[in-house]
């Protein structure tokens, strides 16, 4: 039989936080009003293959059992680990365990039961899944990947609920600051800003870009973020007291110059070609973004891209705010710059503490 969509649900994602969060959520809704004593919980956490089998197992059985009570009953794999592409998710047991479940699946359920799926590891490929997602309504859940540009709008976005659900409201430099310091789990987020509320205490809602500083840690992405905006704002001894940090941390000369300096560059760069030639104002998010929407191909060339192969405005709109009065040709000779201060550094024994505050200075004059 076809299933409902409310028959079969699977949640899943690498975001741990917000996959257990929404699975909670949705068994709580379906199982309101309905007797607890016919809903099943069933640990998905398997050690080995004979043990992913053996839940395989245990979900069949639950399935089948008659619940005691009339209504809905509401069987919930929790935190599955062997869906994913493991050496405990390919192994012999765990695919005969599977097949069970998918030949119940594919004879339908019965009108009285949901399957309740969530899974941290989950692999799209695998037959078993591609059914639990044909069969039934889904979502997913998954970290930003921040080996990739446009990371920062979705870490933003999930800071920025987690805030407003406690009444916090970040200002423009704090947002950006707090995103490069916390990771892309939504665990860490919420927790970090579970301490901002209780550091600022109800007197005080909005976050400053200094509550940033004192309450959450450095990390190299934080660090090299700073960097670069502390270049963009002129902040000559913000950027040398950065670096220096970062260097006494065992970081390269050379990897502080590409991670921090010359993205920076190329995003003033781009932004100071835009906003001239289209007259771009970035006051405002919104309206920024729409403009760029709407410039020519060949200029969206200039814009570097995400993942999915769409123009990344976030980076040019920063640079923009920053830019100032800074010129196409300042940018420019800035850039050259970098690269005669990199070549100094990988071919010379100059002292890579004193280029990068040379440079440093250079740029943010």
């Amino acid at each position: 039989m076809a299933q409902d969509t409310q028959h079969i649900i699977t949640i899943f994602g690498s975001d741990e936080g917000l996959v257990s969060q929404h699975a909670s959520e949705r068994f709580a809704r379906l199982s309101e009003g309905t007797n607890t004593f016919s809903h099943e919980i069933i640990d998905g956490n398997a050690p080995d293959a004979d043990s992913a089998a053996s839940i395989c197992y245990q979900i069949r059985d639950a399935i089948q059992t008659v619940p005691f009570f009339p209504g809905l009953k509401i069987v919930w794999l929790k935190g599955a680990n062997f869906l994913g592409d493991s050496v405990t998710g390919r192994a012999e047991a765990t695919e005969k365990g599977l097949q069970t479940l998918s030949d119940l699946i594919s004879g339908g359920l019965p009108d009285d039961v949901c399957l309740l799926v969530s899974a941290f590891e989950f692999d799209k490929r695998r037959a078993f899944n591609k059914l639990l997602l044909k069969s039934g309504s889904s979502e997913e859940f998954s970290k930003p990947d921040i080996t990739q540009s446009g990371w920062e709008e979705q870490v933003a976005v999930i800071a920025g609920n987690a805030a407003q659900e406690r009444g916090l409201v970040f200002d423009r430099d704090a947002l950006d600051i707090f995103v490069h310091r916390v990771s892309e789990s939504s665990r860490q987020i919420i927790s970090e800003i579970e301490k901002i509320d209780i550091y600022l205490g109800q007197e005080r809602r909005t976050v400053t870009e200094q509550d940033i500083r004192n309450m959450v840690s450095q990390t190299r992405t934080g660090i090299v973020f700073e960097i670069s905006r502390a270049i963009e704002s002129g902040k000559v001894s913000e950027a040398i007291q950065l670096i220096d940090f970062q260097l006494e941390k065992g970081d390269q000369a050379v990897g502080i110059i590409r991670a921090a300096f010359i993205p920076a560059l190329r995003s003033m760069i781009a932004a100071r070609i835009i906003c001239d030639t289209y007259s771009l104002n970035p006051s405002f998010k919104t309206e920024f973004y729409r403009k760029m929407e709407s410039i020519p191909p060949y200029a969206q060339k200039l814009i570097p891209l995400k993942k999915d192969g769409t123009p990344n405005y976030y980076s040019v709109f920063l640079a923009a705010q920053k830019l100032g009065k800074k010129t196409l040709s300042k940018l420019k000779k800035n850039l050259y710059e970098c690269l005669q201060a990199d070549k100094s550094l990988v071919s010379s024994s100059l002292d890579a503490q004193l280029v990068l505050h040379r440079l440093a200075i250079s740029l943010a004059s």
